[in-house]
C-alpha cells in the first residue's frame, strides 16, 4: 500500500466528502484486501510516527500517531477475515 494513501487517510478522517472525492479521482474504490492492508499500514505508521516524533522532538507527529489508533477503532469495529474481507 502506498505511503501516500496512509498519510491521506488522516486528512480525510471524519470527512466522507474528501474520501469520496479522492476515490472518484482515483477511478475506483479499494478492494476489501486493499482496505484491510491500509488499516494495517496506518496502524504501523502511527507507531513509527510516535517513536520518530518522540526521538526527534516533533510533538505534531507524536500527536498524529496517538490520535490514529482511536480513529481506527472507531472506523473499524468489525474485524477483517484472514483474506481481508469484513465478516
Amino acid at each position: 500500500m502506498s505511503l501516500d494513501l496512509v498519510r491521506l487517510s488522516d486528512a480525510w478522517a471524519g470527512r466522507p466528502d474528501l474520501f469520496a472525492a479522492f476515490f472518484s479521482g482515483y477511478g475506483r474504490s479499494l478492494t476489501a484486501v486493499e482496505e484491510a492492508r491500509l488499516v494495517i499500514d496506518v496502524a504501523l505508521d502511527s507507531v513509527s510516527g510516535i517513536a520518530y516524533g518522540s526521538e526527534n522532538c516533533d510533538p505534531e507527529l507524536v500527536e498524529r500517531g496517538r490520535r490514529t489508533p482511536a480513529r481506527l477503532r472507531s472506523e473499524h469495529r468489525e474485524p477483517f477475515s484472514s483474506t481481508g474481507d469484513a465478516p
